[in-house]
C-alpha cells in the first residue's frame, strides 16, 4: 500500500461513522468519524482530504486557488457554491437570460445538473440551444426539475447508472437502487476476481520463491563457512563465554565475519551445533520454496481454467443492441449506426433516429443510411467527419475502389418516405428534402481494433481517429486485392476473436491491410 493508503488506515480503521453527507448540491461527500473526517471531491481530477477537527491534516493533492486552499493546517472550505436546483429554482429565468450560454449549458453549469440538464430541456419541451426563455418556458423548466427529483428505484444505462429515468436513453429498471449499483459494479468485479487476481498471487509466490532460495543459499554458505573456520569459531565461542570479547548478552549471540560473510554465532552452542542450525534453516527454506513452486503450478492451472472460462464467456456475451447494425463510437464519444441491408436501413431511421440526431448518407447509390445518435450530447464537426468516412467506406465505393467521394448530412425532419410527386419510395430508401450539407473528398480508409464499452472488450471497425483515443492497438485497412475472408482470418487471429465477428464489421469487398501487423 502507498503511504497515503497507510495513513488512511491509521486514521480510520475500526472507526464508527457518525455522519455522512453531500455538501450542498456539489460533488463533495463528507464522512465524519469522531474527531476525524474524510472528504471526497469528485471534480477537477478528484481529491481525498483528511480533516482533524475541521483542520486539514493531509490531502492526496495539495492545491491553492483564489477562493480556497487545500493545504495542511488550513481550515477546509468547499468551492464557492452555485445554485441548488432543489431550493433556488425561482431565479431560473434571470439565470438563463443573463447567461452567456445557451439554455442547456446555463442549467448544467449554474445548477450543477451536468448531463441531466439535457433531460430537463427534453421534459420541458424547450430548445436547448436557445439563449433566452419566456416565463411560460421557465415554469415548464421548474416542473421538469421537480419531476426528475421525484424518483424511486434505479436505472442502468449502457455506460452509467442513475436513480433518474431518462427519456433520452433506454435503461434497465431496478426496484431497488442498491440492486442497480450492484449490477453496474459486477462488471468490474469479474475482472478483479478473474485472471488479474490469480496473476498477482502467482507473481507474489514467484517473488517468495526467489527470496526462499536466496536465503537458503546464504544459510548453507554460513554452515559451510563455520566448518571451514571450525577451530577459530570454537576459540571465539570459548573467549566469549569467558567474557574476553564483547557479544549481545541478551540474545547470547556474537557477530563474526569470515571472508566478507557476516553472521551470528550462538555462544551457548558448539561450533558444530551452530553449523547444524544454519543447515536446518537452509533445508526448511528449500522446502518452503518447493511448496511455493507447487502452489505456483496450481495457480497456473487455475489461470488456464480461468482463461477458458473467460473465452467461453466472451463467446456467449450479451450483444449490445447496436451490434445488429453497422456501428462505431466516434472520437467524441457519439454512437453512429448504419443499415446493413434494406430492412436495417429502414430500422435505423424509423426506430432509432430521434429529433436531436443527424442523418448521414454517402453520395453514391447503394450506400447505407447512417444515423448519428445525439443521446443528450453535442454532435461536433469531428463526429460528422468520421460518420462521413464511415458512410463512404461502408458503401459500394469500397469494392469499386473509387476514392475521395462526398457524403452529406441532414436533420431528421428532412428525411421522408414521400417523394415530390407523392409516390412512396421502396423499403430501405429515403427521400431527402431541403438543403444537404456536404463533406467532400472523403477518404476510403478504416481501422479495426478492440475497444472497451461498459467494461466489455469488443471489436470495432471505424475511422482511425475514432479508435486512436480508445486503443493503441489497431489495424489500418483500405480497399485492395485481399479477399474479405482472408483479411478476417488475419484480424481474428490478431485480436483473438471469431472470424464471424470480424466478417460482420468489415466493409463490403476486397481489402488491403496497410499497417498494424
Amino acid at each position: 500500500p502507498s503511504m497515503f493508503a497507510m495513513f488512511l488506515r491509521k486514521r480510520f480503521s475500526s472507526k464508527r461513522i457518525r455522519r455522512f453527507e453531500q455538501i450542498d448540491f456539489d460533488r463533495i461527500i463528507r464522512i465524519d468519524c469522531d474527531d476525524y473526517s474524510l472528504i471526497f471531491e469528485f471534480f477537477g481530477g478528484g481529491n481525498v482530504i483528511i480533516l482533524n477537527n475541521d483542520l486539514i491534516e493531509r490531502a492526496y493533492y495539495e492545491r491553492e486557488w483564489k477562493y480556497r486552499s487545500i493545504i495542511r493546517e488550513h481550515y477546509y472550505s468547499p468551492p464557492p457554491q452555485k445554485r441548488n436546483p432543489l431550493t433556488d429554482m425561482d431565479e431560473i429565468c434571470n439565470v438563463i437570460n443573463s447567461s452567456n450560454y445557451d439554455v442547456v449549458r446555463a442549467i448544467a453549469m449554474e445548477y450543477n445538473l451536468g448531463r441531466y440538464a439535457e433531460e430537463v430541456c427534453i421534459r420541458a419541451k424547450v430548445d436547448k440551444n436557445k439563449k433566452n426563455v419566456s416565463e411560460e418556458e421557465c415554469e415548464r423548466i421548474k416542473r421538469a426539475v421537480e419531476e426528475i427529483f421525484n424518483f424511486s428505484g434505479g436505472y442502468l444505462y449502457h455506460d452509467f447508472f442513475s436513480p433518474i429515468p431518462l427519456r433520452m436513453k433506454r435503461g434497465e429498471y431496478f426496484e431497488k437502487f442498491d440492486d442497480c449499483i450492484r449490477k453496474y459494479a459486477s462488471q468490474f468485479q469479474v475482472e478483479e476476481e478473474g485472471n488479474k487476481k490469480l496473476k498477482r498471487v502467482k507473481e507474489e509466490q514467484e517473488r517468495m520463491i526467489k527470496e526462499f532460495e536466496k536465503d537458503s543459499d546464504k544459510m548453507r554458505k554460513i554452515g559451510d563457512k563455520i566448518y571451514e573456520h571450525f577451530s577459530e569459531i570454537e576459540e571465539l565461542i570459548e573467549r566469549a563465554r569467558k567474557r574476553e570479547i564483547e557479544y549481545d548478552r541478551k540474545k547470547g549471540e556474537m557477530k563474526v565475519n569470515f571472508d566478507s560473510l557476516e553472521f551470528e554465532i550462538d555462544i551457548r552452542k558448539s561450533a558444530g551445533d551452530n553449523a547444524s542450525y544454519y543447515y536446518d534453516k537452509a533445508k526448511k527454506l528449500r522446502e518452503k520454496a518447493k511448496r511455493a513452486k507447487e502452489a505456483v503450478k496450481e495457480v497456473e492451472e487455475k489461470i488456464k481454467k480461468e482463461k477458458k472460462r473467460e473465452k467461453k464467456k466472451e463467446k456467449k456475451r450479451k450483444k449490445f443492441w447496436f451490434e445488429k447494425y453497422r456501428w462505431f463510437i466516434s472520437s467524441e464519444g457519439i454512437l453512429v449506426i448504419g443499415g446493413r441491408d434494406a430492412r436495417t436501413n429502414e430500422e435505423v431511421v424509423k426506430k432509432h433516429m430521434g429529433d436531436k440526431d443527424l442523418y448521414m448518407h454517402a453520395d453514391i447509390h447503394g450506400a447505407p443510411s447512417i444515423v448519428i445518435k445525439s443521446e443528450g450530447k453535442e454532435i461536433g464537426e469531428k463526429t460528422i467527419e468520421e460518420a462521413a468516412q464511415f458512410a463512404v467506406s461502408m458503401s459500394k465505393a469500397w469494392n469499386s475502389g473509387i476514392g475521395n467521394l462526398s457524403a452529406y448530412w441532414v436533420y431528421p425532419s428532412q428525411v421522408s418516405k414521400m417523394g415530390e410527386s407523392g409516390e412512396y419510395v421502396p423499403r430501405g430508401a429515403w427521400v431527402i428534402h431541403g438543403k444537404r450539407n456536404y463533406i467532400h473528398k472523403v477518404p476510403l480508409r478504416l481501422a479495426v481494433g478492440k475497444v472497451k464499452i461498459a467494461q466489455q472488450e469488443i471489436l470495432m471497425c471505424a475511422p482511425e481517429d475514432s479508435l486512436r483515443g480508445k486503443t493503441d492497438d489497431y489495424i489500418l485497412i483500405s480497399p485492395g486485392d485481399m479477399k474479405k475472408e482472408e483479411c478476417a482470418k488475419i484480424i481474428a487471429k490478431r485480436f483473438n476473436v471469431s472470424i464471424d465477428d470480424v466478417m460482420r464489421i468489415l466493409p463490403p469487398g476486397k481489402t488491403k491491410i496497410e499497417t498494424g501487423l
